[in-house]
């Protein structure tokens, strides 16, 4: 198991949620959410679950954490794609975003 990529899903998932922190660390957990989406070919099974389970948490907060974010960051002039829909959390909020949680998870069963 990678500790650095551990680390970082943990960090990400202790900001979601959290308005302690300035909105402008709330916008490196967006960062942090892309970096990890270019390695996600590298996590294991467990940090893939894990990602899930905060992504899920972030979608389940997305309008608290639009609305927090949104005092550091202008959503409207986002140029990520819709695929890195943490980048359009105020779209998420609003219903108006469709997302991907893709999770290709290794199976040992027969399909």
């Amino acid at each position: 198991m990678n500790s650095k990529y551990s680390k970082s899903i943990e960090l990400y998932g202790k900001c979601i949620g959290n308005l302690e922190i300035s909105p402008f660390e709330s916008v490196d957990l967006l960062h942090r959410r892309s970096d990890l989406e270019r390695v996600v070919h590298e996590l294991t099974e467990d940090q893939k679950m894990k990602l899930s389970e905060y992504d899920l948490k972030l979608i389940d907060n997305a309008k608290i954490m639009s609305e927090h974010i949104q005092k550091a960051y202008d959503f409207s002039v986002s140029d990520h794609p819709l695929s890195e829909w943490w980048w359009h959390l105020d779209l998420v909020a609003n219903g108006k975003s469709p997302f991907n949680l893709n999770v290709e998870l290794e199976s040992d069963e027969v399909k």
